[in-house]
């Protein structure tokens, strides 16, 4: 498992020299014409050099860059959404409320008398009833302006 690798390439062999003797007859053919071309018109080679040089610097100082506009969106979104959560939990708890408050109202309304007690609890349930309706419908409203 620990078995050192071998291999049988020369260590004077890379991925350059590699390179250069595959293509070596395409790089020595062009050597030659650039040589010349730069020898017959130096002037005119060092021009293009110095126009190439002001159009990138000219690019990047006077062309407008392009400004992400995702970072904007994902700020706007994310506040609107964690409110959205907040008050889809705060109506989720206030209607299982309202359930409870129904079947305690239901098993009253099953018992054949009521005592003082139990009318006690029902007033109570039903106030607790029409404060949680109350909060519900405000929640609603807010939900419905632009």
């Amino acid at each position: 498992m620990f078995k050192k690798i071998t291999s049988n390439r020369s260590p004077d062999t890379t991925v350059w020299a590699a390179f250069y003797e595959e293509f070596c007859k395409y790089i020595d053919g062009s050597i030659i014409p650039a040589k010349r071309l730069i020898e017959a018109r130096p002037h005119a080679v060092f021009s293009i050099m110095v126009i190439a040089i002001l159009i990138s610097a000219s690019c990047f100082l006077f062309l407008p860059k392009e400004i992400p506009k995702k970072e904007p969106l994902q700020l706007s979104l994310q506040q609107p959404l964690m409110d959205g959560m907040g008050s889809v939990v705060t109506t989720v708890s206030a209607l299982k409320e309202l359930l409870e408050i129904r079947t305690v109202l239901d098993t009253l309304m099953r018992k054949e008398s009521l005592d003082s007690s139990d009318s006690l609890l029902m007033e109570s349930a039903i106030d607790r009833m029409q404060i949680l309706e109350g909060r519900l419908s405000e929640e609603s409203n807010h939900q419905n302006l632009p």
